[in-house]
């Protein structure tokens, strides 16, 4: 393949933060509907309040990502940005794995599997690898896409800034069931979890509902 056929990977817009860019595919989904009609970059821009260059700068991660296809000046989302903003608007943690089941080949994906194999990086070091080499990978790109990452479960970033994989993150133990019950927490914070922990701790929950019911409970 000559190097004028070669597909240029593309980071994120430094224009407009992770979460803006993500609003960015909500509202093409929204005023698009079920049939994915176009929507130009003004109206788009002026739903977020954002200026119609911000949204442009923005459509060639999100098109290269598989979330948004462009028309000579408007945007419509993918069959797969559909449905990213339809779960993002019912269930926030079943949105964050299907973006991750979706980006499971991209070259991000990869690049940060990569990257992180030898163990965890500063969230700015994971930023400036991410963007090596790639034609203008401004800091702000690198850690957008970091946190596109993070937001997708392919990377953990921890308080400390430290990026994970997520299978090397260690799993807390589930908390202790007081004498009155077991301690849930709230449904927001649970389906939060990063999704290793998440079913780790359902499994665990389950062993402990088990254990108090006795014999009964697995006839």
């Amino acid at each position: 393949m000559s190097a004028s056929n070669e597909v240029r990977n593309i980071m994120p817009t430094s224009g407009m933060t992770t979460q803006r860019q993500l609003q960015v595919v909500d509202v093409v989904a929204q005023l698009g509907g079920d049939n994915r009609l176009p929507i130009s970059a003004k109206v788009i821009a002026d739903k977020l309040g954002l200026g119609a260059s911000n949204v442009s700068n923005s459509q060639g991660f999100l098109r290269q990502a598989g979330l948004l296809e462009t028309h000579h000046g408007s945007l419509s989302v993918t069959a797969a940005g559909l449905q990213l903003a339809r779960l993002r608007s019912e269930d926030s943690a079943r949105a964050r794995l299907f973006l991750r089941d979706h980006w499971r080949s991209a070259w991000f994906t990869k690049a940060a599997k990569h990257l992180l194999g030898q163990g965890p990086k500063e969230r700015t070091t994971l930023a400036k690898e991410l963007g090596q080499g790639l034609a203008a990978a401004a800091p702000e790109r690198g850690l957008y896409l970091v946190d596109w990452l993070d937001y997708a479960l392919i990377v953990h970033v921890a308080e400390d800034g430290m990026a994970h994989l997520p299978d090397a993150i260690p799993t807390p133990p589930p908390p202790a069931a007081p004498a009155s019950g077991l301690f849930l927490s709230s449904v927001e914070a649970t389906m939060a979890l990063p999704d290793d922990t998440f079913v780790a701790a359902m499994r665990a929950y389950g062993t402990l509902v088990s254990s108090l019911l006795g014999p009964a409970a697995r006839a």
